[in-house]
Parts: structure tokens; sequence; C-alpha cells
């Protein structure tokens, strides 16, 4: 176990990607939770990513737990109409709730040791396109294939964990000053 880990999920309700990363940006492992059948009603779909996301923590024990959260702004994918934004709050809710269930049974040095953030999509994707994220990662890593997460999700997992490391190097770095 690495004490070093860092965990990050992009939440939806049909799947969630996650990425397992250790500084400076090493990818360890990187995936989708996917709900046993994609057609089940939306409450199913995230009980069954909850169960698998215990599961990869249990296995991974991060330090560093992050979740992109909802801004509730509709993209302009939805046409404004705000399609699936709530069903997308809950898997993103249920998700969150999840992680703390999960810290809480852990020992209490690990409880102490271990942070949850909560991180904005607009304040880590800053605007930029998805398409251009997606390319992003697949140019830095070759282990990551964008045939393989047609909905960018595992992508984005991991460019909110090397957003993450940045900013907390440059952190570092104003501290220093």
């Amino acid at each position: 176990m690495n004490n070093k880990m860092i965990f990050s999920l992009d939440p939806s309700s049909t799947r969630t990607g996650w990425a397992l990363m250790k500084p400076p940006e090493q990818l360890i492992r990187a995936g989708l939770l996917l709900p046993d059948k994609q057609t089940a009603q939306s409450e199913f779909r995230i009980d069954a990513m909850c169960q698998s996301l215990w599961q990869l923590m249990n296995l991974h024990q991060p330090k560093t737990i992050l979740i992109e959260w909802t801004s509730g702004k509709v993209g302009k994918r939805h046409k404004g109409g705000g399609a699936g934004l709530a069903v997308h709050g809950a898997a993103t809710g249920a998700l969150w709730r999840e992680v703390l269930a999960w810290l809480r049974w852990q020992p209490p040095e690990n409880q102490i040791d271990t942070k949850v953030l909560l991180v904005k999509e607009n304040d880590w994707t800053r605007q930029i396109p998805k398409a251009d994220r997606i390319a992003a990662v697949a140019a830095a890593y070759r282990e990551y294939s964008p045939d393989d997460d047609k909905g960018g999700d595992i992508a984005d997992a991991i460019g909110l964990n090397v957003w993450y490391q940045r900013e907390q190097a440059v952190r570092l770095v104003e501290s220093l000053k």
C-alpha cells in the first residue's frame, strides 16, 4: 500500500470513470464502474457502481479521494434543458456518501490521514472541450485507449487527478516564496 495514492472519480448514473495515480502524475490503474445492466433503473445502476467503488477503495486504500462535483449548470449538449441533471446529481451524491461510509470503516489513523475532496467540474476542466481533454490524456498516457472509453469518463478521471496534482505543486511552490 502506497500512502500517496490519489483516487479520482468522474461520476455519472450510467458509468463512472476512475483513476488511481501516485505523484508525480504516474497512472497506476484506471477504468469504469459499470452497472450490471445499462438499461436498469437509475437507482439500481447507481447502487451497483457504489458496490464496485467500495471494492476498489478496499483494494487500493487511497490517501486522497477526488470526486468531480456538479456545478449545477447545464451544458450546451443538453440544449439548456437540464436533461439528466437530477439523476447525475443523485449518482454523484451516492458515490460521495459511499466514499464517506467506506472511510468510517477504516482504522482511526486512516480516517485522519485520508482526504476526500469535491471538485466542481468547471474548476478543473476550465471549459476545455471534452474531445480536447480526451486527446490530451491519450497523448500523455499510452496505456489509455479512447476506443475503450466512449464517453471520455476514464479520461476525465485521469484529467481530474493530474489537475489536482499540478494544483498541489503550484501551492507548494507558492508556499516557498
